[in-house]
């Protein structure tokens, strides 16, 4: 009967459309995320997508290693070596280009050397300039004393408990840093978060009529006068919805990650996730970010999924559930503009969609009895544990559908 469920899904035309259009944005985001990928050669020349990947690798490959204080005294001082040349204070935008050219090969530590120097609200994209070689001893604690001098400052207010969480979580971050080629992964961070957003518009859409179709094709009395309408039946629409959410989610997030991998490389999985974010508090690599952002991504696209689900049980309206997911996914950035209550905005579903700027970005924490926690640790849970309840409550509400 699961079966049977799954293929009325895909038998209407506005479903057959919808993964289409799904499979068009697959496409057009995969391009997108190729072409943000760009690098200048050696003439000065611009490249992008797959052939800028290939070129950055090989400039990369001869830095690739544990970031220790020589391999940061020697970025300082090739930096200044190349900014003094003739190239790069010439007036000639080509002769520049090719000075810039010889600075990315290194560019990534460059860009982290700006980061861990900056002021901690005030990202300087010049700092590096400035720094002396002597500078190099003291990259990974500048981090640190940023953080503390930051929390000190009063800027925004923190309790000591939380001060002291945010401290040994800097402190706990592994060092030396690990830095390979990363390509991949600077190209989709910044992509994945809109990619999954689409989809999970495109799947609430795919299952909002599940319950409601059976009312408007006149269908509910036959559906109910069945011998099994109103047990193994709901319960096959209800399976059958968790499982074109849970296998339309993971095929597409697969492709996607799997095209862009293979297009501009793996390389970089195991660098910290410090080299995307500096103030990240989660001291886990690219890989392991990526992960948690595409299971927040299922989680947030399951949630809205079957709370269209509900809506279209109780309200036989399949235009009312379509509308649920942009309503959960779309709509709550705009209220936490509106709501004065940023603690509680931070734990709205939205959040599950774009971890990348939420909670990557930045930290929210939160305390309670004395035990600090941050944003991840309560959203996770309790939107998995909302899904959990949701499942029963669709198929009770449904059960019990009355016949008009």
């Amino acid at each position: 009967m699961i079966r049977y469920e799954i293929k009325k899904i895909f038998s209407k035309t506005m479903n057959k459309a919808a993964l289409l259009v799904m499979t068009a944005i697959l496409v057009i985001v995969c391009l997108f995320t190729l072409n943000s990928v760009y690098c200048t050669d050696e003439s000065g020349d611009h490249l992008s997508g797959i052939a800028a990947a290939k070129k950055l690798r090989e400039m990369q490959e001869p830095w690739s290693g544990h970031l220790t204080e020589d391999v940061f005294a020697e970025v300082i001082r090739k930096n200044a070596q190349i900014n003094g040349s003739e190239e790069a204070l010439s007036d000639d935008i080509l002769k520049q280009n090719q000075a810039y050219a010889k600075k990315q090969g290194f560019g990534d530590i460059l860009n982290l050397l700006n980061d861990m120097f900056s002021p901690y609200r005030d990202w300087d994209p010049f700092m590096a300039n400035r720094l002396t070689e002597e500078d190099a001893k003291y990259v990974y604690e500048k981090r640190i004393s940023g953080l503390k001098e930051f929390l000190d400052s009063g800027e925004e207010y923190f309790s000591e408990n939380e001060k002291a969480f945010l401290v040994e979580r800097y402190e706990a971050l592994k060092i030396p840093f690990y830095y390979e080629y990363m390509g991949a992964w600077t190209a989709l961070f910044p992509k994945v978060s809109t990619f999954i957003l689409l989809l999970a518009l495109v799947i609430g859409f795919l299952v909002s009529g599940i319950f409601s179709d059976e009312f408007q094709l006149k269908a509910d009395s036959i559906f109910f006068a069945s011998r099994l309408g109103r047990s193994k039946a709901v319960l096959s629409k209800t399976a059958a919805g968790f499982l074109v959410t849970t296998v339309l989610y993971i095929v597409f997030a697969f492709l996607y990650t799997v095209i862009m991998l293979a297009a501009l490389g793996a390389g970089g999985a195991d660098c910290p996730i410090q080299f995307q974010f500096r103030k990240c508090i989660y001291n886990i690599t690219n890989l392991q970010a990526y992960l948690l952002i595409i299971a927040g991504g299922y989680i947030g696209t399951l949630f809205a999924a079957t709370t269209a689900m509900l809506v279209s049980a109780k309200t036989r309206n399949t235009a009312l559930a379509a509308a649920v997911p942009f309503l959960i996914l779309c709509t709550f950035p705009f209220l936490s503009r509106i709501i004065p209550l940023p603690g509680l905005c931070t734990l709205f579903p939205d959040r599950l969609m774009d971890i990348f700027n939420n909670m990557l970005h930045d930290f929210s924490l939160y305390e309670i009895g004395g035990t600090v926690m941050d944003a991840l640790v309560i959203v996770f849970p309790v939107y998995f544990l909302a899904c959990v309840v949701l499942q029963p409550v669709v198929y009770g509400v449904f059960k019990r559908v009355e016949v008009k």
